[in-house]
């Protein structure tokens, strides 16, 4: 599992203060979404490369939806399912598990 770094600082406290309890769930639920389709495609040993050809998408692509801030429909997740060979992408709320953003 890919953890993120902690960035801290005045600029980035300012930042995060400013962020809607609304906008840090909807953050962290497509990073949520994200880190499962990234660990399926590490799980399976598939680049993004691959896994775009496989989707009939372009590589760059699949960065933004594995950067955690593509707005997926529900048509392309069933797509991923079905690509990836797995069930039910689970849209977690992270933010229970984890510290605040």
């Amino acid at each position: 599992m890919i953890i993120a770094r902690k960035h801290t600082g005045v600029l980035i406290s300012s930042i995060k203060e400013n962020i809607s309890e609304k906008t840090k769930e909807k953050i962290s639920k497509r990073m949520g979404l994200a880190a499962q389709i990234d660990n399926a495609l590490q799980k399976r040993g598939f680049t993004n490369q691959e896994f775009a050809f496989m989707m009939g998408k372009k590589p760059s692509e699949i960065s933004r939806w594995l950067s955690g801030t593509h707005n997926f429909t529900t048509e392309t997740l069933w797509e991923i399912e079905r690509v990836l060979n797995i069930q039910n992408l689970q849209v977690q709320n992270l933010m229970r598990s984890q510290k605040r953003i």
